[in-house]
């Protein structure tokens, strides 16, 4: 089973050659399913959201998707505020927090971005509550996943960032129920960490953009593999655009519980 993680598209400010390099590297790697951590779009405008869905139906594989802040309209204060995601729910996905499971692998979006918290996010208590029943006797599955935009760790490219208001609680609850990765973006790096907790401990996974201009810290876009192998060991593989393509930045095997 492998998963293409995408983050940070920003629809409305990428580079067209990177836009096409990935539709060809994806359709080089195959992956079983893709899944974007949110910012699909700059600014949550019409065309940016049609430009994101023709991509995404332009994929061979199956697709789930979260959210970011940046497909809130965040320069419309009254349409933020009265329907903070008409736009991302009529072009992309009527659900923004999706359960999707398929092969062994379980997967479980949650919309972090908030009305008035649309920077910094925030994972509630229902939500939190959801991780638990979402992940309950779940018999058979060999990776479970949960995806939110905002990060739930400090990367080190970009150590004046704070995690996702609530990542705290979402992670114990994470844990207890066996979850075995979080996928995130938001910061525009690429990074990972084991975080160890009570219950356990858990990968978290950051993309870098994928597709905008927007890039930070000397990064340009990329973004990850995840193969999950007979053998219920995990790798994750950076792929990075450089000279025209996409190409291998590091593989690296990690340990799941």
């Amino acid at each position: 089973m492998r998963l293409a993680h995408l983050s940070d598209l920003h629809f409305g400010a990428t580079e067209p050659a990177v836009v096409a390099g990935l539709i060809t590297d994806l359709a080089t790697q195959r992956p079983d399913l893709v899944v974007v951590s949110g910012d699909l779009t700059m600014r949550a405008r019409r065309g940016q959201f049609v430009a994101a869905r023709e991509l995404l139906d332009s994929l061979e594989a199956p697709w789930v998707c979260v959210p970011g802040n940046h497909d809130l309209p965040l320069d419309r204060p009254v349409t933020r505020l009265l329907r903070p995601l008409a736009g991302y729910r009529r072009h992309i996905d009527p659900d923004p927090e999706p359960l999707w499971s398929r092969d062994g692998v379980l997967v479980l979006g949650l919309s972090s971005p908030r009305r008035y918290l649309w920077k910094g996010g925030r994972i509630d208590r229902h939500q939190i509550a959801r991780i638990g029943s979402a992940f309950a006797g779940t018999a058979g599955v060999r990776l479970k996943v949960l995806v939110l935009h905002h990060p739930v760790f400090v990367s080190r490219q970009r150590p004046d960032e704070r995690p996702v208001r609530g990542a705290h609680e979402a992670l114990l609850a994470a844990a207890r129920a066996g979850v075995d990765v979080v996928l995130c973006g938001h910061d525009h790096v690429q990074a990972h960490a084991d975080l160890s907790l009570p219950d356990g401990h858990i990968l978290a996974v950051m993309a870098g953009t994928t597709t905008s201009h927007r890039t930070r810290a000397d990064e340009s876009q990329s973004y990850n593999l995840l193969d999950l192998g007979d053998d219920n060991r995990l790798t994750l593989s950076v792929r990075q655009w450089r000279a025209g393509a996409f190409t291998l930045l590091l593989r690296q095997p990690l340990f799941t519980n």
